[in-house]
């Protein structure tokens, strides 16, 4: 099975081509493949650059680009490097035939030590970058020692090493801007990454260093072109690092070049924020940056060939594909594109997930369709039984040795064979009566069929047994396919954004004086309201639920309340806090109970949980006898019972699917019972499961109504019928449930239902705690102090869910 990052780099593979075919046209991909072709398969490309880095210079004298590029391409991409060593060679060349020696000789210094080390450069980069810097080293002293007429000194010593350390330091961040420039780049760059990136463009800009057209440096148009591509792609922050780390790779290689440096960090900065009026906004803050620097420094003559070069830059910006500044940008984090770039990402990684369990759910309906297809031919197969069978088997054990065999079977076929028939099937168990004066076998013949009646029933019972069986599975399974299709649904549901929401939310609640960082909505869909909000501070004195919890009842027009505290980890300060909606009832729950003989280890269980949907599950499990086992069997049968309805199965399969694996499991006399409650806290609509329980009670008023019904415990028979109940609660009503244990404990009571709700109708408190108490009281002093059994009372009171503080109303109003 492919694991979950080869799934999503598909899926991103996917998206990538959907969006090729989807935006480029025929004629512009023919022309893209064909200089994609001749640029860099046919390595005209590498040509350049080698050209342009061979004549970069680093502080008018050494060249440290060279070598670095050089081994890159020979570690990464081999067959190329002979095409980058011919560009880099005739590339120092031109700045002297003595440059293009050395640069040749450092080249074949480094690929002589790179046969010794061949494996460990490719393996590790720190070595490679070791053994550019020695292959400087060795090649610059012995060009000094050959180039100066006096004595090689310590301050030449200082360069060589400073030049191999920077050449060290260059291969390093070449190979990691080569690797994000290939297709072994990641999707998204970090900050240290477009830094990488950064540099090997402005070192193969330098390059460019003294050649001009028309009066206009090369170089100054290419770093304001990139720098105001980079503001357009990423905005003010990327376009000035960029802008700063061009102009520092220039003051390098000449400190002439430090008015550069202000101009293309103040065009990164302007060009970014003025990025949402597109290519022209980005122009103009170029052209903006340009002006004010010239004049701040005071270059005279020199501002109109500066002007001049950033108009060549913007014209190429205006040239520039879209689809290449997209290209950018959806790869750099906090971009407009780069959201929506993740945003389809995940809307398609999310699509085919759901895809993909909606198939499970397609296969488990299969697999449930087919449990109903052999259960009928079960059925058909019960109730064809072949009489002709089971008369051949009487025969051949009991006529086929009789002396009348033939007068029986011959002359009087008809005669035969019609009591044999009665005989297979009697009316009311009796033989037929002339048959037992003609046949002289009659106690053998009448054995054979009530041998045949016996192994018949015995199949059918079987039969019936695998039959029910396979209804329980096909249950089970369509259960899982419901569970799982909704789930499926659950992940496609788009989640729609609401920034207009979270800016008024937040300008409402700074306006009213509350401090917040930041409102995060989720839904805010009628009863579902799902909000985050951030906090700069810890509470301390109430103020989610005092302040900030009745704004957003009145702005949202709906009661809000504090689902949770999050407070977030040092060494921040603060807190994330998540508001919902309030349900239309809350329960109290109250709980007593009391172990056999006062002991400490009870064989009942309990739960009360919230569950997804807005309902509530209350339950008590009674493990047959006490002690450690029975409370071991109730606890499971409690735990596997939560789990599947948390889970999201349907109450009444969850009850059927616990008592199958309860049955299957049973290895001695221990069974359970189950009391289930559920309840809608919308609409107050309760529905009851009884499984072996006794009955429960619902109190409002001075009226006590009984909810019962008449189910054997879990475990006892595989196939398990359950009668459910329904019932309509109020506000203020209170439920009872109860264990076996009080209604068996008081002694010399006739009628123990009676005496319950009797204690139930006198009761003076509505408090489900205090009522739980004061019942187990009753039972307890009833038995007369004595606890023959486990007892255990649950009371649950249903009240409307209303506000602890009235709405604030805020100026403005959100939808």
């Amino acid at each position: 099975m492919e694991n979950v990052h080869e799934v999503n780099m598909k899926v991103a593979n996917s998206i990538s081509l959907m969006q090729a075919k989807k935006r480029i046209p025929k004629w512009k991909n023919a022309i893209s493949l064909l200089l994609v072709h001749w640029m860099v398969h046919k390595g005209i490309l590498h040509i350049l650059v080698g050209l342009l880095l061979g004549r970069a210079l680093f502080l008018s004298q050494f060249t440290p680009f060279a070598l670095p590029m050089f081994a890159v391409m020979f570690v990464a991409s081999r067959e190329k490097s002979l095409v980058v060593m011919l560009g880099l060679v005739v590339g120092a060349s031109s700045l002297g035939i003595w440059q293009g020696v050395y640069t040749l000789s450092t080249i074949l210094l480094f690929y002589l030590a790179s046969l010794i080390v061949r494996q460990k450069i490719k393996t590790s980069r720190f070595i490679l970058a070791g053994v550019v810097a020695g292959s400087v080293i060795v090649a610059r002293s012995i060009y000094l020692s050959i180039e100066l007429p006096e004595v090689f000194t310590w301050v030449d010593g200082v360069m060589v090493a400073f030049e191999a350390v920077l050449a060290g330091v260059l291969t390093l961040v070449f190979l990691q801007g080569y690797q994000l420039l290939t297709k072994t780049r990641k999707r998204t760059y970090a900050p240290e990454e477009m830094v990488a990136i950064a540099i090997v463009v402005a070192s193969i800009a330098t390059g460019l260093i003294g050649f001009t057209v028309g009066g206009l440096a090369m170089d100054h148009v290419l770093t304001r072109y990139v720098v105001i591509i980079a503001a357009l792609a990423a905005g003010a922050m990327v376009g000035s690092t960029v802008g700063i780390v061009t102009g520092l790779v220039f003051c390098l290689a000449s400190v002439a070049h430090l008015p550069e440096v202000a101009v293309l960090a103040v065009a990164g900065l302007l060009g970014g924020l003025m990025k949402n009026g597109k290519a022209t906004g980005v122009v103009l803050g170029l052209m903006m940056a340009t002006l004010l620097m010239g004049l701040f420094m005071n270059q005279g003559a020199q501002l109109e060939y500066s002007l001049y070069e950033s108009a060549v830059a913007a014209m190429a910006v205006f040239l520039t594909p879209k689809r290449f500044v997209f290209a950018i940008s959806r790869n750099i984090p906090g971009s407009t594109e780069h959201e929506l770039d993740q945003q389809l990402y995940a809307r398609n990684v999310r699509d085919a997930t759901a895809e993909k369990v909606e198939k499970f759910s397609g296969v488990f309906e299969t697999l449930a369709k087919s449990f109903e297809c052999a259960d009928k031919e079960a059925e058909t197969a019960v109730t064809a039984v072949s009489l002709d069978n089971t008369l051949s088997r009487v025969t051949e054990s009991t006529c086929q040795m009789c002396f009348k065999k033939d007068y029986c079977w011959s002359t009087h076929f008809d005669r035969t064979y019609d009591w044999m028939k009665e005989l297979a099937n009697p009316v009311d168990n009796k033989p037929p009566q002339p048959w037992q004066s003609y046949c002289v076998k009659a106690e053998q013949v009448q054995t054979a069929f009530e041998e045949e009646y016996a192994d018949r029933a015995a199949k059918l019972q079987m039969k019936k047994q695998m039959m029910e069986s396979n209804q329980f599975v096909s249950n089970q399974l369509k259960g899982l396919a419901t569970v799982m299709k909704d789930f499926a649904s659950d992940l496609q549901r788009e989640t729609q954004k609401h920034d207009k929401q979270e800016e008024e939310m937040l300008h409402a609640l700074i306006e009213f004086g509350i401090h917040v960082d930041n409102v995060d909505i989720h839904s805010l869909d009628y009863g579902h309201i799902d909000v985050d909000v951030m906090l700069p501070f810890v509470e301390k004195h109430g103020e989610c639920e005092k302040l900030i919890a009745p704004m957003l009842s009145s702005i949202l027009k709906e009661t809000i309340v504090v689902h949770q505290r999050v407070e977030i980890p040092s060494p921040y300060e603060g807190m994330v806090v998540t508001f919902r909606s309030s349900k239309a009832f809350k329960v109290g729950v109250g709980i007593a109970h009391a172990a056999h003989g006062g002991g400490l280890i009870s064989g009942d269980s309990h739960a009360a949980v919230h569950l997804h949907g807005g309902k509530y599950a209350i339950a008590i499990s009674d493990g047959m006898g006490n002690g450690e086992k029975a409370r071991m069997e109730s606890d499971e049968t409690i735990q596997l019972l939560r789990q599947m309805l948390q889970a999201g199965i349907e109450e009444e399969l969850a009850i059927k699917s616990v008592n199958s694996i309860l049955t299957v499991k049973r290895t001695s006399d221990m069974y359970s019972t189950v009391d289930l409650a559920m309840i809608d806290l919308q609409n107050a609509k309760a529905k009851f499961l009884k499984v072996g329980s006794v009955p429960s009670y619902i109190k409002r008023g001075k009226t006590v109504k009984t909810i019962e019904a008449s189910n054997l415990p879990m475990g006892f028979f595989s196939e398990l019928d359950m009668e459910v109940l329904e019932d309509q609660l109020k506000a203020g009503d209170l439920l009872i449930m109860l264990s076996d244990g009080v209604l068996d404990g008081p002694r010399f009571i006739e009628n123990p239902e009676r005496w319950i709700k009797r204690q139930i109708s006198e009761l003076k408190t509505s408090d489900p705690q205090e009522v739980a108490d004061t019942l187990m009281e009753a039972a307890v002093r009833t038995s007369g102090g004595e606890i023959e059994d486990d007892m255990t009372i649950m009371v649950v009171q249903l009240q409307h869910e209303l506000p602890k503080w009235a709405a604030i109303p805020a100026v403005i109003k959100t939808g």
